[in-house]
């Protein structure tokens, strides 16, 4: 009986805060390239404010960017962490920066490129209730899953580069 573990790494230029992406697709035909018959599948964020879910693929649960929804899953992180409070994550106090305040959300890269300090602390604090990883399991060479489980990637930040990682890993015969 053979074995195989293959990864695969999807990128992502995410628009804006609580932006979800569905990747079940993706994740389903990766295991079919892979070759693996019966196994797991990990899906697993490079970020901290960059989080997997798996769940209803539903406008009122998650919204629908068109249609402009003020979704559940909203509500609920703003209630557990606000963007509007206060954070002492948000505390950016630097030499060239003495009293720590800073009135812009994004991340702008200085002359060497580097991206410092964002005022998104209530991202870090949201991503405490939702998983940086999930993993399935893979059966007959397809994803187990029920009929509305979809595979999701949320941003909790502002728009930006992401990158996920999925790695097949099971038999092949």
């Amino acid at each position: 009986m053979g074995y195989k573990a293959v990864t695969k790494t999807l990128k992502f230029n995410t628009k804006k805060r609580l932006q979800f992406i569905t990747i079940t697709k993706e994740v389903e035909d990766f295991i079919r390239e892979s070759g693996v018959i019966n196994g797991s599948v990990v899906v697993q964020t490079h970020h901290t404010t960059f989080r997997v879910w798996v769940n209803e693929d539903e406008k009122n649960l998650i919204g629908h960017e068109s249609l402009d929804y003020d979704h559940d899953l909203k509500r609920i992180l703003d209630r557990f962490a606000h963007p509007d409070e206060e954070y002492k994550h948000n505390d950016v106090r630097d030499a060239r920066n003495p009293k720590g305040t800073r009135d812009t959300h994004l991340c702008e890269p200085d002359k060497n490129g580097i991206c410092h300090e964002c005022v998104n602390g209530h991202a870090h604090a949201q991503a405490l209730i939702l998983s940086h990883s999930v993993t399935m399991i893979v059966k007959d060479g397809k994803l187990l899953k029920g009929s509305w489980q979809e595979i999701m990637v949320v941003e909790l930040d502002h728009n930006r580069k992401r990158k996920v990682t999925i790695l097949v890993q099971g038999t092949t015969e």
